[in-house]
């Protein structure tokens, strides 16, 4: 004959379910902590590009860091700003204008996760979005343009 089995007391079920939901809960926090997250490399990822290496497909080989290589029988394409370098080639262009608007409290910055790829009159760019930062505040300021090929900046907003 099999011996009786208490059930467990209230008590020991909610220490249980505590310390469940404790470790569940440390567990996402050191790894939200640890973790590093770039939104450059997950939006490349977004746009079709590898998280490493390159893809080619329809002649064109897109390289993990977001360089572009177009082939059209001998004729070879090359558009060698990453994205991270033109990002770097926003926040350049931008230092000028963030020191004039350093007394006032202001900042301009690219929104990385805003990365897009658009093509204008047949030449391919990389698009951040603009973004003011007034104190804890920041509003939509415009575009920044990068010349995919050459590294050149324009940009459509509040500065032209």
């Amino acid at each position: 004959m099999l011996a009786h089995r208490s059930s467990p007391s209230f008590p020991k079920v909610i220490l249980r379910l505590f310390a469940i939901v404790s470790i569940i809960f440390l567990l996402y926090y050191s790894y939200s902590t640890f973790v590093e997250h770039d939104p450059l490399k997950e939006r490349l990822y977004e746009l079709g590009y590898p998280s490493e290496g390159f893809i080619f497909t329809n002649n064109t080989i897109f390289w993990a860091d977001g360089h572009l290589t177009k082939i059209q029988g001998a004729y070879v394409e090359d558009y060698p700003i990453t994205a991270e370098q033109a990002y770097n080639i926003v926040l350049q262009y931008l230092a000028s204008y963030n020191q004039k608007l350093k007394k006032y409290d202001y900042k301009l910055y690219p929104k990385k996760s805003s990365l897009a790829e658009k093509e204008k009159d047949g030449q391919l760019y990389w698009v951040f979005e603009l973004r003011l930062k007034a104190g804890s505040n920041d509003m939509f300021a415009g575009f920044a343009w990068v010349n995919r090929k050459t590294g050149a900046v324009a940009v459509k907003g509040i500065l032209g």
